[in-house]
């Protein structure tokens, strides 16, 4: 009974650890110009600019009315280090 009682424990352990590995490695890798590219599919963007020598992300929405959304939205993608780094600036150059 001690026997199959181990293998069991090892099995379980095993399936456990791998599991984990391969969450890991299909997690997918994070970048500001990623999030920043997501934002064209969900909104109804005009232009997006991440500033290199300013520490500023530029946005231009089509509809004033979805400034608040990306703003929820960016404030939930991006990283803490970005939200930091960088000051967000959402504008509607046609509303």
């Amino acid at each position: 009974m001690g026997v199959k009682r181990k293998l069991g424990a090892l099995i379980l352990t095993s399936v456990i650890g791998m599991s984990v590995v391969f969450w890991f490695v299909q997690k997918e890798p994070y970048s500001t110009e990623l999030v920043m590219d997501s934002l064209w599919d969900k909104y109804e963007v005009q232009s997006t600019q991440i500033g290199i020598t300013d520490p500023v992300i530029t946005i231009d929405v089509y509809d004033k009315n979805d400034i608040p959304e990306v703003e929820k939205y960016l404030k939930a993608k991006l990283s803490k280090d970005d939200l930091e780094h960088y000051e967000i600036e959402i504008f509607s150059r046609w509303s």
